[in-house]
């Protein structure tokens, strides 16, 4: 594995006592390339976090940020810019002040820092609130502003934990578009995300982790077709009290039911195959009789990233999670 991307990280093994939290992680990062890091709770995700920022030591392996061998306390704020979840902005302070504060913090020359902050307002849109206090902003101008506090030192390797959270569709489509900005320019960026649908529109390569391995590495279509080939997913929305013979049929057919999809109003069932859609459709009406009114829908769908986790992961909503090997 070579040293000189954006980032390379060789066989990290991070562990807490008898617990490993990172076992054998490698992957690279170009510049310029958009790297999403998914997996479900304690998979990893904030220990890997922690590491490439500088914040905690491995127990073996090594990150290397351009080149450099990345070592704990050093000063990297030149090259790394890290946005973490949690807002951390002073809101008694207005957006310019605190662009400037942190412009300072991350090494900007005094002489530099109008510049960029003027810069970074006027990326995320916000010039014309820059004298507005930062609890007088709405919660999408915070989080567009949190990630400023990042961008204006202009580092070349972004680290971001979740930075559309609690926003809108609208807010997040503006973070997207800054994010893929900064890529184009030669930045290389992580973004750690629950939103598998961002992670599948915006990563360039998703990474996958699950206790502590990385589990998948690739480009979200490859890994969804790699995983699923030609299969689809079917979906059959029905009422939340199912008819016995309707139940038993869909069973056998291999349908499970899906908890976190589902409402007091109707449940939905899920099936990955490859057949087509016609013979599935036949052969789940056949000799229903008065059961067919119990279902209200029938739909076909791609898999996408949520499919691949649970593939990978074995997450399940319930206890008839349907099977996605």
């Amino acid at each position: 594995m070579t040293t000189t991307s954006a980032l390379t990280i060789d066989q990290l093994r991070i562990v807490f006592g008898s617990h490993s939290a990172l076992d054998d992680v490698s992957l690279q990062l170009d510049r310029g390339e958009i790297l999403g890091i998914l997996g479900p709770n304690g998979a990893g995700k904030s220990t890997l976090l922690r590491a490439i920022t500088g914040k905690l030591r491995p127990t073996s392996g090594q990150i290397f940020i351009a080149g450099k061998a990345l070592s704990p306390g050093k000063a990297y704020q030149h090259s790394i810019g890290f946005t973490p979840q949690f807002l951390g902005l002073y809101r008694h302070l207005t957006g310019r002040e605190n662009l400037a504060f942190f412009a300072r913090c991350t090494g900007v020359s005094r002489h530099q820092v109008p510049a960029r902050v003027s810069q970074a307002l006027e990326e995320i849109e916000l010039t014309d609130k820059a004298h507005m206090r930062v609890d007088h902003l709405s919660g999408g101008m915070q989080r567009r502003l949190h990630l400023a506090a990042t961008l204006v030192s202009h580092p070349s390797l972004l680290v971001l934990d979740e930075p559309t959270a609690g926003v809108d569709l609208s807010v997040r489509k503006s973070i997207h578009d800054l994010i893929r900005r900064r890529a184009e320019q030669g930045a290389a960026v992580v973004v750690v995300t629950h939103e598998l649908d961002e992670a599948e529109v915006l990563s360039h390569r998703v990474a996958l982790l699950h206790q502590g391995q990385l589990k998948a590495l690739a480009e979200p279509q490859t890994l969804i077709q790699e995983t699923f080939g030609n299969r689809q997913l079917f979906v059959v929305r029905t009422v939340p009290i199912l008819p016995p013979a309707l139940y038993e049929r869909l069973q056998e057919i291999g349908f499970r039911p899906r908890s976190d999809e589902s409402s007091d109003e109707s449940t939905e069932w899920w099936l990955q195959s490859d057949l087509p859609l016609d013979r599935l459709v036949d052969h789940l009406y056949s000799d229903l009789n008065g059961a067919r009114d119990a279902i209200a829908e029938v739909s076909v769908r791609r898999p996408g990233l949520k499919n691949v986790m649970q593939h990978f992961t074995g997450a399940r909503t319930d206890s008839a999670a349907e099977p996605v090997s």
